[in-house]
């Protein structure tokens, strides 16, 4: 096992609001300044007044082809429409803070998780430093939620998201990935869940040597990638049982990455670092028997070791 069960007990357990407060202040840095208030009410009283004078406008072209009723109404048109201008941006004010209490709920619940379970916790890691597919992509990159544990198997889990620039717009790239340290530099292997057309490498495997046959009974569900001398370990790792584990809650299959001394399990669709036991059952299940297969791998099939370029190549 990656170590003793892991505590879920923080991940259910909602926080009070002087704890939470203290959270935000002691470790996200976020202290509330007065001049913040002041522009948050001044941002509200400007809001509400340049609708209340839309919907006065609506409500005055409305009541010209009723003319009957157009003396009440306007009699009672810039209080109506003032009201329902100050309802409708106090109900947006209301659903951003309602919002962002519950991202600030979420962090403090991984950060008590973390405590308990002897992780390293991040909110935020500007630009990671890492080696796979994913982290080599877009601009402005950022993991956040960030849980890091060392020991005899490491592992560490995080969302990641970035910016592809594309034309004159661009679109957001997110991703939620777990990973475990390899005890020595592996040549790159890919095995691709073939949902959406291939989401990890996109239609054109850029990079990977070819598409080699993993066999069994997931043949159609995932692709496997490899340099010819990492085939015969790859499909040793990656055996039925394996990638079983691979279709993880909610039938979602995820991709994985051997690069480096990292071996990456990523997601599209579902965040990895939430407050869901499920979610941390099945990783630290799945975490636990890629260890024990590599360790198998490691008695009983040759390594194969990362190609590298010839001296002024």
């Amino acid at each position: 096992m990656i170590s003793e069960p892991l505590d879920q007990t923080p991940l259910t357990v909602g926080s009070t609001g002087p704890e939470l407060r203290e959270y935000t202040t002691r470790v996200l840095g976020h202290r509330p300044r007065w001049n913040v208030w002041a522009g948050l009410v001044a941002l509200y009283a400007v809001a509400t007044a340049a609708v209340a004078a839309l919907v006065y406008v609506a409500l005055m072209l409305g009541v010209l082809g009723a003319q009957a009723q157009a003396g009440p109404l306007r009699e009672h048109a810039v209080l109506l429409a003032a009201g329902t201008a100050a309802c409708l941006v106090a109900v947006v004010f209301i659903l951003v803070a309602h919002v962002k209490r519950g991202d600030r709920e979420e962090l403090f619940r991984l950060h008590r998780f973390a405590a308990a379970n002897g992780f390293e916790f991040a909110p935020e890691v500007k630009e990671p430093d890492l080696p796979g597919l994913i982290f080599q992509r877009g601009t402005l990159r950022r993991a956040s939620a960030r849980l890091r544990r060392s020991g005899p198997r490491p592992l560490e889990v995080a969302n990641y998201r970035a910016w592809i620039p594309k034309g004159r717009a661009g679109e957001s790239l997110s991703w939620s990935y777990f990973a475990l340290t390899l005890d020595r530099p592996m040549a790159r292997v890919v095995l691709e869940a073939r949902v959406g057309g291939g989401r990890l490498l996109g239609s054109s495997p850029a990079g990977m040597d070819r598409r080699a046959a993993l066999g069994g009974p997931f043949e159609e569900t995932f692709r496997l990638w490899c340099p010819p001398e990492a085939e015969g370990w790859a499909r040793a790792l990656f055996t039925p049982d394996v990638v079983a584990r691979l279709v993880g809650p909610g039938k979602t299959a995820f991709d994985v990455e051997v690069v480096a001394d990292r071996l990456f399990v990523y997601s599209h669709l579902r965040s990895l670092s939430c407050c869901d036991p499920q979610t941390w059952r099945w990783m630290g299940e799945t975490a636990d028997a890629l260890y024990t297969r590599l360790g198998e791998l490691g008695d009983t099939v040759e390594t194969p070791t990362p190609v590298r370029p010839a001296p002024g190549a």
